[in-house]
């Protein structure tokens, strides 16, 4: 049985009422397999059911995922909102979009259940572009994750708080949260607690000072903003003449002479092989690798500076 988008809709219609009755409607034997929405699970068939991209207002975005982080935290609300904004476009696959349950997300947030590793943010943008056809996936998270490594944030200009509603979080003294009074930091990786303590460093603010959850949700506003137009650019091919496209970090050239993947066995091993595009220098600092590593942190622990 092969099912139009019209009877697709009215199938996903008919989920949804049911659901209200009884969850047990989404079991895999009541769903159509020849219109299933999704994008495989068969291994092979993955890149071959990607959804219609369509160029969106990245105001728009930003605005939805500015609130949406209030309600599910980084991830959530980059995810949700690219997704809701694809799904209220009214294309062909609209209906798809209008079917992925967003709050799959909310997991990711504070570095996936407060770990502090990879930032919501940037896992939600790669969760979403990595089921878009009609762009260069890999060009699209590349240009995100850079831009989150590289770039002072929040931007904090006027017309885009404006759009997106912010601030709405105030200080102990009951005063809204201004631009001035969050600052701006750089990352330096695609860490959540890198960014953090790196903002946190910058602004003298702690890290559950209220300011920190209003930096937060205009910076997840700001990936949301930046991985529409990088996928708007994607879409009409010009992502990679973009000024701020960029893979390769260059602070890396000096690492990757020993540090890159290699089919070195025990009898040519020199150093540790690392499989990343992340800056290196954030972390790590430069040695000389005739004297090993710097000493500076030798016999300390976290916890001598970071309590």
């Amino acid at each position: 049985m092969n099912l139009d988008r019209r009877q697709a809709m009215g199938k996903i219609v008919g989920f949804a009422g049911a659901a209200a009755v009884s969850p047990a409607v989404f079991a895999a034997d009541t769903c159509p397999v020849d219109g299933a929405i999704g994008l495989g699970s068969n291994g092979k068939d993955l890149a071959d059911n990607l959804l219609g991209y369509i160029e969106l207002d990245p105001f728009a975005v930003a605005k939805r995922a500015y609130e949406g982080y209030f309600r599910g935290g980084c991830m959530y609300g980059v995810f949700n909102a690219v997704v809701k904004e694809l799904a209220a476009q009214g294309h062909e696959d609209a209906c798809n979009f209008a079917a992925i349950p967003t709050n799959i997300t909310v997991y990711g947030g504070s570095g996936v259940k407060g770990w502090g590793s990879i930032c919501g943010c940037v896992n939600a943008a790669a969760m979403i572009i990595n089921i878009l056809g009609g762009v260069d996936q890999f060009q699209v998270i590349s240009a995100v994750n850079r831009y989150y490594e590289k770039t002072p944030m929040p931007r904090g200009d006027d017309k885009f708080l404006n759009y997106i509603g912010a601030p709405i979080m105030h200080n102990d003294a009951g005063e809204l949260l201004s631009a001035d009074m969050i600052g701006q930091s750089v990352a330096g990786s695609i860490l959540c607690h890198t960014s953090v303590s790196h903002w946190s460093a910058t602004s003298k603010l702690g890290g559950k000072h209220k300011a920190k959850y209003e930096r937060c949700a205009q910076v997840t506003a700001e990936i949301a903003f930046k991985t529409v137009e990088f996928l708007n650019l994607a879409l009409k091919g010009e992502l990679a003449t973009d000024p701020e496209f960029e893979i390769h970090a260059q602070g890396n050239d000096d690492c990757s002479g020993c540090h890159t993947g290699t089919k070195r066995e025990p009898d040519t091993y020199i150093g540790s092989d690392v499989n990343s595009y992340m800056e290196c220098q954030t972390c790590h600092a430069p040695h000389d690798v005739t004297s090993g590593l710097t000493g500076m942190h030798a016999d300390a622990t976290c916890s001598t500076c970071h309590n």
